[in-house]
């Protein structure tokens, strides 16, 4: 049984593949526009908090240094005395003993250890504590740095408390915990609602879409203005739409030319049968009625063999791959089976050689081609073989094989000028239906050339001075699938 397949799904890099997450293209926009809003947010934070946390360190330990070096000129000029109005200020002698200090510094307790202010320890151009001082009310930061002061070498210690600089901390870290959240949210909002401002087009396009039927494909989907790719879409769909308007279209002329085509050996084999039925008496009438019926059995049924052919050919050939033809040997046993002993001769000139495609098709459209010289030849039909572009014009004409099937008929009439290779299109009707002809050689072999990547035209005044039809077949030594299809 044959599996059918989802309308709703392609057979292209994403077919069979499990969609993840929400279901909504609009909502799966705002999902990784919040998220990327959300790390922007998150990056931009941490980053702001770093540096404002920074600036405010910086801020004090500048002050701390100011305070230093004004106390380090005034304790020298008052012989290592530190003034009162100091907030907070110690000298310390080598061994952590306290030299002087300001009020509020208690004087009899040191706040550094003599391990901390050791002379190999203390770099010469200072260093920060940071360490709890009850005097200033808590963690504080202090300032040491080894000076000189009558001779001798002292430790000058400055200390301020950092409690506007935590507080100060606490504030940006609320405001970025709460601020953080909000701004991801209205950038949410914000997603969703230009999500859905650019998809609304799409969404229109859709039910548009969805609202046309087989019956009016002559409608076209509302483009958006601009250049962007939401109007490219839109432009991409109706063009399609175009090529199922014209595809359809010419299904329904080859089902209207395939029903009239058939209707008429229908009713004269029926009216044969009719006749043969009502006068079974009369031998001659009879057998006459009969060969009628049977002439007209055998055009239905090469009509129905040339419209098999023609919907194989038009579901599309199958992959060429390796397979190889001997153009020449084809050439002569179509004109073999064709030409017989009598009018009009078949003549064959010129040698090509190999070329790439199934030799069961290239000797079909030989065969067809042949046949239909033959049918409108005066006395001579002539098939030329040659390496390049024969009849058809290419730059890269050393890569292919061509063959011209020429006579010496009437040509094409001035109404199948230029041929277009159109189905049930007969240059004479009356005279091709009495031949057997049903309109379909030239079609039929025109869609097989181009399934093997060739290429096909026709004209009048060739070799013969009559009608000729050009197949150009790519050669072996160049296989269709390193290039694209040529279109004639």
């Amino acid at each position: 049984m044959a599996r059918r397949r989802d309308p709703g799904r392609g057979t292209g890099p994403y077919a069979g593949r499990v969609p993840f997450g929400p279901s909504s293209l609009r909502t799966r926009l705002v999902v990784l526009f919040t998220a990327g809003s959300a790390l922007a947010v998150l990056g931009a934070a941490a980053f702001l908090y770093f540096a404002i946390d920074r600036a405010l360190l910086a801020e004090v330990n500048t002050a701390l240094r100011v305070r230093s070096d004004d106390l380090e000129v005034i304790a020298r000029s008052a012989n290592g005395e530190i003034p009162d109005q100091d907030p907070f200020a110690q000298i310390l002698s080598s061994d952590g003993a306290v030299i002087d200090a300001s009020p509020r510094s208690l004087a009899g307790d040191p706040v550094l250890t003599p391990d901390q202010i050791r002379a190999d320890r203390l770099p010469a151009t200072g260093e920060y504590f940071d360490t709890e001082v009850g005097a200033l009310g808590g963690t504080s930061r202090l300032w040491a740095r080894p000076v000189d002061i009558g001779g001798r070498r002292v430790v000058l210690v400055v200390g301020d408390a950092l409690e506007q600089y935590v507080r100060t901390q606490q504030t940006l870290r609320a405001v970025l915990l709460i601020g953080g959240p909000v701004l991801v949210a209205f950038s949410a909002a914000a997603g969703w609602l230009l999500a859905g401002a650019a998809l609304r087009p799409v969404r229109r396009m859709a039910q548009e879409a969805e609202a046309i039927s087989i019956t009016d494909l002559d409608r076209r989907l509302e483009v958006p203005p601009g250049n962007d790719e939401i109007a490219n879409l839109g432009r991409t769909l109706n063009a399609m739409l175009g090529r199922l308007e014209d595809a359809i279209d010419h299904e329904r002329r080859f089902l209207d030319d395939a029903s009239h085509e058939l209707r008429t050996p229908l009713t004269i084999l029926r009216g044969e049968l009719e006749l043969a039925l009502a006068r079974p008496e009369d031998h001659d009438e009879l057998l006459a009625a009969l060969r009628s019926a049977l002439d007209e059995a055998e055009r239905l049924s090469r009509l129905s063999n040339d419209l098999l052919v023609l919907a194989r050919n038009r579901a599309g050939a199958p992959p060429v791959g390796e397979a190889t033809c001997d153009i020449d040997a084809s050439v002569r046993r179509v004109a073999e089976l064709v030409g017989g002993d009598g009018e009009p001769l078949v003549e064959i000139t010129g040698t090509g050689g190999p070329v790439a495609g199934d030799p069961g098709r290239i000797e079909q459209v030989l065969l067809n081609l042949v046949t239909n010289a033959r049918r409108y030849a005066h006395h001579r039909v002539r098939v030329v073989v040659a390496t390049g572009d024969g009849a058809v014009r290419d730059a890269a004409a050393g890569d292919w094989v061509s063959v011209t099937v020429a006579d010496d008929g009437p040509g094409f009439p001035p109404t199948m000028l230029p041929v277009t290779f159109e189905r049930f299109v007969r240059p004479d009707a009356a005279r091709s239906r009495a031949d057997g002809g049903t309109g379909l050689g030239l079609a039929i072999s025109a869609e097989a050339v181009r399934s093997l990547h060739g290429a096909i035209e026709a004209g009048n005044g060739g070799p013969l001075g009559g009608a000729y039809v050009t197949a150009r077949f790519p050669m072996e030594s160049a296989r269709p699938e390193d290039r694209a299809p040529t279109r004639s």
